[in-house]
């Protein structure tokens, strides 16, 4: 299978495609590095161990696959190459690739992230021929091409937050921040160290970076507003734990910054044979973090103290990054993936593969160092749905309908319980409680019918059994124009 993505690139590449971006909402999506803007690498759905099941495997590239993307139906993924050609691939459920781009002589192409319905990457070469590129996820069509200063290094995927993408760049450094719209640059700070192979973590007031000590910047403006100082080793991507906390493990110890008080709360190693490794994850006031022979630990969030840790006798040493969710942990060694169980504290199933792990939308993927995707289902239901449905200016009291798809990615029967909208301007049609099987859609008719003149907004509620988004809301958009 070495050829056949490649042919099928250049065949898809040669069709020109019309197809629109359409933003979307869906469950469980893994939308960039650890999974969201907080690096916590937590997706809070419950699994049951026993329905973990082997989808497929496929050769995606003849080289290492960087850490992926799950979103929007599609698996999104980028290789690693060195001044050659590189790609960017959109792999559909089924492991069939749906569109793909190729980048010749670049030095690198950085794993990619979604939102609204875009995938952003960034290829790299020097100063002037790096961009931020921003591709219609359902199409590959070209949004923009922001171009920005670089020296021929790598970055991890970029960091979406309300509308922005944040990423690492500069010619001797520093941190960017984009609008994800247009690709219109928002502000540059360069006072950070000449290093790569790290991105921002985000929050409400604060952008984020860790380059051996924490470097904190307004996200609006790009005003450095402190550092926490380490003698710290390495760079890191940093964990936002909510309590005004980052987490980063350096130097083989887990460290915790305060960001009220602008101090390290605490560092902690694991024996003095042993250490922490890798990326950590956090979920309910616990962090879940690897050692090198490895075991998983995990720890209290505010005092550090470890909770409990599972042994691991094949030895190996914990890689790449680490995945919680309610009920399970997974992780990989050199050469196997793991589940530990919360409530056991027992390592409950395992599959011999190993790579970056990425969790969403039902399904558990491993991109590997072989240029191979894995993917396995995890037996739950998971709704999507588009996001926003616009409808035509309508003359008053006349009527348009359309329609909105739900379906179900998952692998498990979704149960659509209600559909309602709150305003009486859009009135759902279509039955509002029905059952979808796996891969299974339905279309629900909408009619807008305006009373009054003008733009008239509101939200459409879907409730279902999907665990994760009980309720998923479509915001529909609408003129009312006099006749």
């Amino acid at each position: 299978m070495k050829t056949t993505l490649a042919a099928a690139i250049s065949k898809l590449l040669a069709v020109s495609c019309v197809l629109l971006s359409v933003p979307a909402m869906a469950s469980d999506q893994w939308a960039m590095d650890q999974a969201n803007p907080a690096h916590t690498g937590y997706i809070p759905v419950t699994i049951d161990s026993n329905k973990i099941a082997f989808r497929w495997k496929k050769q995606v590239s003849t080289s290492a696959l960087n850490p992926i993307t799950v979103a929007a139906g599609s698996i999104f993924a980028s290789d690693w190459g060195y001044f050659n050609t590189q790609h960017l691939y959109a792999i559909n459920k089924n492991g069939q690739l749906a569109w793909g781009k190729s980048f010749s002589d670049i030095f690198s192409i950085n794993p990619p992230s979604y939102a609204d319905g875009k995938v952003y990457v960034q290829t790299g070469n020097s100063d002037s021929d790096t961009y931020l590129r921003a591709y219609a996820a359902l199409s590959g069509n070209l949004v923009f091409q922001a171009p920005h200063a670089a020296q021929w290094e790598r970055y991890l995927a970029p960091t979406i937050y309300k509308g922005n993408v944040y990423i690492n760049g500069g010619t001797y450094g520093g941190m960017y921040s984009f609008n994800g719209g247009k690709g219109k640059l928002n502000w540059f700070y360069g006072d950070l160290p000449q290093v790569d192979n790290w991105t921002p973590a985000v929050d409400e007031k604060l952008a984020y970076s860790y380059i051996g000590s924490l470097y904190a910047v307004d996200r609006l403006t790009g005003k450095h507003l402190f550092t926490i100082a380490n003698s710290g080793q390495q760079q890191a991507v940093p964990m936002l734990g909510g309590l005004n906390d980052v987490f980063v493990v350096d130097g083989g110890m887990l460290n915790r910054f305060k960001t009220d008080t602008h101090k390290i709360a605490w560092q902690k190693t694991y024996n003095f044979n042993e250490d922490y490794t890798g990326q950590p994850a956090l979920a309910n006031s616990v962090v879940y973090v690897g050692t090198t022979k490895g075991s998983l630990v995990a720890l209290d969030q505010a005092t550090g103290k470890i909770l409990w840790a599972w042994k691991n006798t094949a030895k190996g040493i914990v890689i790449n990054n680490i995945v919680a969710t309610k009920s399970h942990v997974f992780f990989t060694t050199e050469n196997k993936l793991y589940a530990v169980d919360l409530k056991t504290q027992q390592n409950v199933w395992s599959y011999p593969v190993s790579g970056h792990l990425a969790l969403g939308e039902s399904g558990l993927y491993v991109a590997s160092g072989d240029g191979t995707l894995t993917a396995f289902g995890l037996g739950l239901p998971d709704i999507f749905a588009t996001s926003i449905r616009y409808f035509w200016s309508t003359a008053i009291n006349a009527t348009q309908t359309k329609t909105i798809t739900i379906r179900n990615v998952g692998d498990k029967k979704l149960t659509i319980s209600d559909i309602t909208s709150a305003s009486f301007a859009f009135i759902v049609k279509s039955p509002t409680a029905f059952v979808l099987a796996p891969n299974q859609s339905k279309q629900v008719e909408i009619d807008f019918t305006p009373s009054t003149a003008g733009l008239i907004e509101t939200d459409l509620t879907v409730k279902s059994d999907d665990e994760n988004e009980p309720e998923i809301i479509v915001h529909l958009k609408g003129k009312g124009i006099s006749s």
